[in-house]
């Protein structure tokens, strides 16, 4: 109870320390803030124009100066004529702003002149305030207008104005079956006949004011069949019908925004990374260069009206902190370097998309990530360490009353490492033609146990890749080569295994390649694969389980593909494929169990009239076991029509027929497949605008499967018949 009782608190501690570690960090941050606004704000702001002491005539230049730069904390500026926004009308250079009329529109004779500034969050300040005379009439015809409409109300009232948009969208599908005839009984669907009803609605709002953004978002999603709920796995009979789905709240003004609902989080790829979950995240500036930003949610992706805020399980759930840093702010990727902490603990629950979580486990980890670019972009890079500690918390329902040796709460690292450089860039070969080489440099290394309740990845590997890539025209070319391996801390007594893989794509449009103005169509577009991999053990284990050298793997796999496409003209194509797959086992005393398997098949395409559309494909397949012995081919004919109806707009009408036959080579097994659909569509829409439109999708379809299957050693022959219709329509409203 004591030892308990030490853990219990040692995690309030972590947590009361984290949170006030966050709080200081945002504390200082908002000071920060302060201080840099009200430094800005004491440094008084001159306007001088270039019309004092003098007339101008309509049709010269105004020009104001500003006696130092402004900032982009500041805000920006806008000048007022004679109550007339004419801000669009000037041009910014450097401290002056410059306006240089193509045609009289200013009002001639005595006027005043404000200039305001703009804050970030639409604070109109005025900084200066000027006389202006213009001589001369304005040269505008009668009947004519000038393009500068006078503001309803003053710019101050403008800033305070709310801005809101409302956009719901629902949908309503309803769909039915008849299974009309099916051999044998007992493969007869669970529900026949069956009809359904079932819906999505999604609410958005979105108000702003004064530079401030507040976007929701709500789906929700309803059934009319219990075991279709979205909860129906975790809930059972219990989960309702009409469920929230996902939904998003956000506030956000310039770089500022805080998310609740259905937040994404994370780049750290080993300690945190893309974490989507529901709860609430945060990102505030700090400076010009730096930001933090904050997580906190849910262990696992939820649904439902249930854990609204996704906060309420302290056990269950994720914390996260991020530091970032630009380090050129004119130059966004040049170098950014980030900084995260978190902490994550989950609870063996089950939720709507898993069945079980295993046991308890939590983790607290520490990680960085730098990214940046170099010689004009040409050099890319970006590397990242974590280190967790992972904790596996004792489990009475796994123990089951048994007495397991505890697990170690372990602390484990996990780097990467990605270079790319561009060797080539736009070199210029021929006929306009420009060359690109690329090469990139991967590595990864996981300590073993390393692990993170926030991100997925493999412990206890070793990876290093190269990959060169080049582009020129029409063609396309790449390779790679990779060598990984395990057992990274070299225990005698586990298998160390070892993968060597090389990998080849080729590319290039023929047709095209070599005349762009004049496409010759007999040539194809062309493509090329081919890859070999190694995988093998390097040694004996001793110590171990390992009493065999026939249990030691040694594989090697070799894979190659082609493809040819024909473009005979926009109404006609032609298409051929062909793939080789060999599979050669090295393992002491499995030399023999070896596969082989290949697939070829053949394609042509035709739009014969503009609404007629056919397609027409053979495939062949063999596969070869060399331990049994045993060679099985397969067979497969295949079309497709598709019809737009003439006679009734936004009508389609569609069939697929195909049949497939299958056997050995000694025809022992024999099986041989027919299929056919037909599908009918209908697409309505009534009215345009928002509120008032609906749109309607209906389909009717007919389906009938054939299957008859002989084994001749157990002399059995079977045979399967369906068919039925089903219906649907679907409603899309606003």
């Amino acid at each position: 109870m004591q030892k308990k009782y030490t853990t219990v608190n040692a995690q309030v501690r972590g947590r009361i320390l984290l949170i006030a570690a966050i709080a200081i960090a945002v504390s200082i941050c908002s000071l920060q803030l302060f201080v840099a606004s009200a430094r800005s704000r004491n440094e008084k702001l001159t306007v001088t124009p270039n019309f004092l002491g003098r007339s101008l005539s309509l049709a010269d230049t105004i020009e104001f100066t500003l006696d130092r730069p402004l900032s982009p904390d500041e805000g920006t500026l806008a000048v007022i004529i004679a109550e007339t926004d004419v801000t669009n009308l000037f041009s910014v250079s450097g401290r002056s702003l410059t306006y240089k009329p193509n045609s009289p529109l200013l009002p001639a004779g005595e006027n005043k002149v404000t200039v305001y500034l703009v804050s970030p969050g639409n604070s109109w300040t005025a900084v200066a305030d000027f006389q202006i005379r213009l001589e001369g009439a304005a040269d505008v015809d009668a009947g004519q207008t000038s393009n500068i409409d006078p503001p309803s109300a003053s710019p101050l009232e403008n800033a305070d104005r709310i801005k809101y948009e409302f956009t719901p969208t629902v949908a309503i599908n309803m769909k039915g079956q008849n299974q009309t005839l099916t051999v044998p009984v007992e493969t007869a669907p669970e529900r026949d006949p069956y009809g359904d009803v079932d819906g999505q609605a999604s609410l958005q709002l979105k108000v702003s004011k004064r530079g401030w953004t507040l976007n929701n978002k709500f789906d929700f999603v309803g059934v009319g069949f219990q075991k279709n709920a979205l909860r129906f796995s975790e809930l059972q009979d219990e989960a309702p019908k009409i469920d929230l789905s996902s939904y998003l709240i956000e506030l956000s003004k310039d770089r500022f925004s805080l998310k609740l609902g259905h937040v994404s989080f994370g780049s750290n790829r080993h300690l945190i990374n893309s974490f989507s979950s529901r709860g609430l995240t945060l990102t505030v500036p700090v400076g010009k260069k730096n930001e933090l930003s904050f997580i906190a949610a849910n262990g696992t992706s939820i649904v439902g009206y249930d854990n609204f805020l996704g906060l309420s399980r302290r056990e269950h759930s994720v914390v996260g902190l991020t530091f970032a840093r630009e380090f050129f702010e004119k130059e966004p990727g040049l170098l950014r370097l980030e900084v995260t902490g978190m902490r994550g603990s989950l609870l063996p629950l089950t939720d709507f998309n898993q069945q079980a979580v295993n046991d308890a486990e939590s983790n607290i980890g520490l990680g960085f990530r730098v990214i940046g670019s170099a010689l004009k972009h040409r050099l890319r890079y970006e590397a990242g360490f974590s280190s967790s500690r992972f904790h596996n918390p004792s489990d009475p329902e796994v123990e089951q009353g048994n007495t397991l040796t505890p697990a170690v709460t372990n602390t484990r690292n996990a780097r990467y490492a990605e270079v790319t450089f561009d060797f080539l860039d736009g070199l210029k070969v021929w006929n306009d033609r420009t060359l690109k080489v690329s090469g990139i440099f991967r590595h990864e290394e996981i300590d073993p146990l390393f692990r993170s309740t926030a991100a997925s990845s493999q412990a206890d590997r070793r990876q290093n890749q190269f990959e060169v890539s080049a582009i020129l025209g029409d063609l396309n070319f790449a390779y790679s080569t990779l060598g990984g391996d395990d057992n990274l801390a070299e225990i005698a007594s586990i298998l160390r295994s070892v993968t060597r893989r090389n990998n080849f794509v080729f590319g290039v449009a023929l047709s095209t390649f070599f005349t762009p103005a004049k496409p010759r169509i007999w040539l194809p577009r062309f493509s090329y694969s081919h890859d070999r991999t190694h995988q093998y053990g390097s040694a004996f284990p001793t110590g171990g389980l390992f009493t065999n050298p026939s249990q030691i793997p040694d594989q090697m796999s070799t894979s190659s593909a082609i493809a040819a496409q024909w473009q005979i003209s926009e109404k006609l194509n032609f298409g051929y494929r062909y793939s080789h797959v060999f599979q050669d086992n090295m393992q002491t005393g499995r030399e023999l169990a070896d596969f082989e398997s290949s697939v070829s098949g053949f394609s042509v395409g035709t739009n014969a009239f503009q609404s007629l559309g056919l397609s027409f494909e053979v495939t062949r397949e063999l596969q070869r076991a060399f331990e049994q012995p045993r060679l099985d081919r397969t067979f497969r004919v295949g079309t497709q029509v598709t019809w737009q109806t003439p006679f009734l707009r936004n009508s389609i009408l569609s069939a697929n027929v195909s049949t497939t036959v299958a056997g050995d080579a000694a025809y022992l097994n024999k099986n041989r497949n027919v299929e056919f659909d037909l599908q009918w569509a209908y697409k309505l829409v009534f009215g345009k605008e928002k509120f008032k439109k609906l749109e309607a999708q209906f389909f009717i379809r007919y389906s009938n499967r054939y299957g008859d299957t002989f084994d001749r050693i157990n002399i059995i022959r079977g045979y399967t018949k369906s068919q039925g219709f089903n219906a649907g329509i679907t409603f899309n409203i606003f």
